[in-house]
């Protein structure tokens, strides 16, 4: 066989491989089966409470999906299956009262609201993630 018969060959076996390899979506860096939706204005809450079930909500706004880390610490945000920024929502606290974990994150329009403990209340820029402000709500 001449080698250019050859060359024509193998990239004849080759073309399959590679279009079936195209057609594979990469997987996500988080469980999408664990993210729910958010729910359209006047539908219910834009919040979640981290758990077993849920671990975080998909905007409506932007299609970004926010994500708390399995210790309940971090709060990360994808676009698509990149992710956009992470940050550590309870160590930004300087006072928790209760357990050190994420406890709600409600989601606002350019500011995610994220309850730390017991009465930690944290803000966090939904485009950069830096926490914005951090209080203690007193009783």
């Amino acid at each position: 066989m001449h080698k250019p018969t050859f060359r024509f060959f193998a990239l004849l076996l080759a073309l399959p491989t590679a279009a079936m390899a195209q057609d594979q979506k990469p997987e996500a860096p988080y469980n999408a089966q664990l993210v729910v939706r958010q729910p359209e204005i006047g539908a219910g809450s834009p919040a979640f409470t981290p758990s077993a079930q849920v671990r975080g909500m998909k905007a409506l706004s932007d299609g970004k999906v926010y994500w708390v880390s399995s210790d309940n610490r971090q709060l990360l945000a994808y676009q698509g299956n990149r992710l956009a920024w992470k940050t550590d929502v309870v160590g930004a606290c300087p006072t928790v009262v209760g357990p050190r974990a994420i406890r709600k994150v409600t989601l606002g329009t350019q500011t995610i609201f994220v309850r730390v403990g017991e009465r930690t209340f944290a803000e966090v820029n939904a485009d950069t993630g830096k926490v914005t402000s951090a209080t203690v709500q007193k009783n």
